[in-house]
């Protein structure tokens, strides 16, 4: 007997995204880490990926870390792998 299953919307509240920055001699470096939840994927950082900008301040570079990883959450949701 089959069941018939319901797949249930994936929303943003499936992944967490951990946002800061890193001082560096140059500037402050943001640093990101974006996992979904529902298989513990690594969707930040990958291999490849361009280094981030460097900001004036810590402040900053955390809100520029954390835009960009609810970009790539939106991105993932609308074209998962």
């Amino acid at each position: 007997m089959q069941h018939n299953r319901i797949a249930r919307e994936i929303t943003r509240a499936d992944y967490n995204v951990a946002a800061s920055s890193c001082r560096t001699s140059s500037g402050t470096v943001p640093t990101l880490k974006v996992i979904r939840l529902s298989d513990k994927r690594i969707i930040y950082p990958f291999q490849g990926r361009a280094d981030m900008p460097l900001f004036a301040s810590a402040v900053e570079a955390q809100h520029y870390a954390e835009a960009y990883g609810w970009q790539l959450v939106d991105a993932d949701i609308a074209f998962p792998e």
